[in-house]
């Protein structure tokens, strides 16, 4: 199921899906928000499902035009339609449902070198770069708005082939987990991590200082799910010791 849409992509925007769709196994799951494609073959896509919003069913028909340019086939005739309103009492049920859902697809990803397949779970998350894409078009998928957006990805390296993979921040946070998400490794021997308000009580009350995250650290961006956070400096020997706990 699609509309109809005048909208053209761009040489950006179609070099990028291409990127996202190649990273995919036959068999496994594309995401972009409010969507569910399931690759089914070398150049072809099945819609699985689509939250029931004008926003994106754009965005589903913008995606189809980019499938035209690259010769890629779309079924999109079976869709499961998911509604947007979820009574409040269900609310935190059904979010933890679709955590679970999509965390059990994540786990399927393998290293996009065919040769290699190592899944994506066992390679050292914690050495993820953030990177800065520039500006990049984007369609609100809420109210079907068109306009642009710094694209940020997180890049990770699979440590059998060494295989650069760039993910998408949510991919690489349902991958990774909460605190990898929320931890910031701005050189070889330090990382930031956010701390909860607990954790930000607790440290004031001892006596220790944390530091309060902008836009900028040590004349570097700071990724955008880091900024307005408050944080502990911690070495990357906590951080590896941490992790192995």
């Amino acid at each position: 199921m699609r509309e109809d849409t005048d909208w053209q992509p761009t040489e950006a925007e179609i070099a990028w899906t291409k990127d996202a769709l190649e990273q995919i196994a036959e068999g496994g799951t594309w995401a972009p928000h409010g969507l569910e494609y399931e690759r089914t073959g070398a150049s072809s896509l099945r819609l699985v499902s689509m939250v029931h919003h004008a926003g994106t069913v754009e965005a589903h028909a913008r995606i189809c035009k980019v499938l035209e340019h690259l010769k890629w086939d779309i079924d999109d005739d079976s869709v499961e339609r998911i509604s947007h309103d979820v009574p409040p009492e269900l609310q935190a049920q059904a979010q933890q449902a679709e955590l679970e859902r999509i965390q059990a697809i994540v786990s399927g990803w393998l290293c996009p070198n065919e040769e290699c397949g190592k899944p994506l779970v066992d390679m050292p998350l914690e050495e993820v770069v953030w990177a800065n894409e520039g500006l990049q078009a984007y369609i609100n998928p809420e109210t079907g708005e068109e306009g642009e957006a710094t694209r940020w990805m997180a890049h990770i390296t699979c440590d059998d082939c060494s295989q650069n993979i760039p993910m998408n921040p949510l991919d690489y946070g349902y991958i990774a987990g909460e605190d990898l998400f929320y931890t910031w490794r701005f050189n070889e021997l330090s990382a930031l991590r956010v701390l909860t308000r607990e954790q930000t009580v607790d440290l004031i009350d001892n006596g220790g200082e944390g530091i309060a995250l902008g836009s900028q650290f040590n004349e570097q961006e700071v990724p955008p799910h880091m900024q307005g956070t408050y944080c502990k400096l911690v070495s990357i020997d906590e951080l590896t010791l941490g992790e192995e706990e």
